[in-house]
């Protein structure tokens, strides 16, 4: 790989052992990429690992402890902040498990991160323009960025995205070049989304049909939504490890067919229409009866207005004693709710809000959780299996509160 007179310089840690450590991460990644050179990054979205994940842990306070310093500041995905340790009584986190998240979050802030701790970086200012190259984690994100954003992103993992944010590079490969973006795979819609729902359950049917591959997507309504959009590239990549779609008419490089495909032929066509999508919701659900134990929702973080539309739907209404009712959020969208009366209205009927938090970093199975409902496709897709083994009610929101409230 072709490395500049700086970059070597970099490299052979004259601006210090942080910045060393990154380079070599980031040289011995593009070598195996077969990357010609590094390219500039303007933006990074960092992840903080699971806290039982020891070895992450380590690596990060590694870097901190090598005097490492963010060339690029970096947003943080959601952790277990101390703010939502013990959220329930009856449901707490093991002592080491809290001690390992915290030592991970002031190794990280320690070299300069944002605090976001959001799965929604676009949502809180990190938002990159069209074309340019970007690493960030978090598939949900990762699949905003390329698909919606037009930014490029690979599907990075945590040491990379810290060792980027140092050294303020990246392997140019994959979904960096041009020649890579190329869609692959049709889709198109024989019926009109409306609702998040529709959003999420799509999401979930183009991700298992279209594993592996950039589809394009035909018949999406003109007037669909960034907000519709998170939600359906969340499902997606979680089913499909999707990392880039292009929408007909509505992604920066989908203004046609033909510039989503760049003259190529797709692969294969695959047509979705209202049965897949019942048939999608029946997969989607695996709870079969018994008492829903806990209910799930803000994932990915949700925008004010949702959490708005919840707050409608709980006013006047009381979460049961027997069921835990869980919202994660960002701080942001968090103290606009508060200030617009919706955080009152939540916490009168008996929500929990996690703020910056999201459900997967705690350790639920341990909390004898069976049985739990959300409306989000990700969640739907992710809990049923390891480590978490839990039966789940998919559901729109109007559901979700009527599982926790319904006697």
């Amino acid at each position: 790989m072709h490395l500049t007179d700086e970059e070597r310089r970099m490299l052979a840690g004259e601006e210090g052992e942080a910045v060393r450590l990154s380079m070599q991460i980031l040289t011995r990644l593009g070598d195996a990429y077969g990357a010609e050179r590094l390219t500039p990054v303007s933006s990074v979205h960092a992840g903080c690992a699971y806290p039982n994940m020891s070895v992450a842990v380590e690596m990060m306070e590694r870097f901190a402890a090598l005097g490492g310093r963010f060339r690029v500041l970096p947003t943080v995905n959601p952790v277990m902040t101390p703010g939502n340790f013990d959220r329930f009584p009856d449901c707490r986190e093991p002592e080491e498990l809290k001690k390992a998240a915290t030592r991970q979050i002031n190794a990280i802030l320690e070299m300069g991160a944002i605090p976001s701790w959001s799965c929604t970086p676009y949502m809180q200012g990190n938002l990159p323009r069209a074309g340019e190259c970007v690493v960030w984690v978090e598939s949900s994100a990762i699949v905003f960025a390329n698909s919606v954003l037009g930014a490029r992103s690979n599907r990075n993992t945590i040491p990379v995205d810290i060792a980027a944010a140092i050294a303020g590079r990246a392997p140019e490969d994959g979904l960096l070049l041009d020649e890579n973006r190329a869609g692959d795979a049709l889709v198109r819609l024989e019926f009109m989304p409306e609702s998040m729902f529709n959003y999420n359950t799509l999401g979930f049917i183009i991700g298992k049909k279209c594993a592996g591959k950039i589809p394009v997507i035909e018949g999406l309504p003109r007037w669909t939504t960034a907000n519709q959009l998170k939600v359906m590239g969340a499902a997606a990549a979680t089913k499909g490890g999707i990392a880039l779609y292009h929408a007909v008419g509505i992604t920066p490089e989908a203004l046609t067919r033909e510039q989503a495909f760049r003259g190529r032929t797709p692969e294969f066509e695959s047509v979705i229409q209202e049965r897949d999508m019942r048939a999608g919701i029946e997969d989607l659900n695996t709870h079969k009866g018994g008492r829903i134990d806990a209910v799930l929702v803000g994932c990915p973080h949700p925008s004010v207005s949702e959490i708005g539309e919840l707050a409608g739907l709980l006013k006047g209404k009381t979460i049961r004693e027997d069921t835990r009712f869980c919202l994660f959020a960002s701080a942001d969208a968090i103290a606009l709710a508060r200030q617009m009366g919706f955080v009152k209205i939540m916490e009168d009927s008996g929500v929990r809000l996690f703020e910056g938090g999201c459900i997967l970093t705690h350790p639920i199975r341990a909390w004898g959780w069976k049985n739990v409902a959300t409306n989000s496709g990700k969640y739907a897709c992710t809990l049923p299996s390891d480590p978490y083994y839990l039966n789940v009610l998919y559901t729109d929101t109007r559901g979700c509160v009527e599982a926790a409230t319904a006697r």
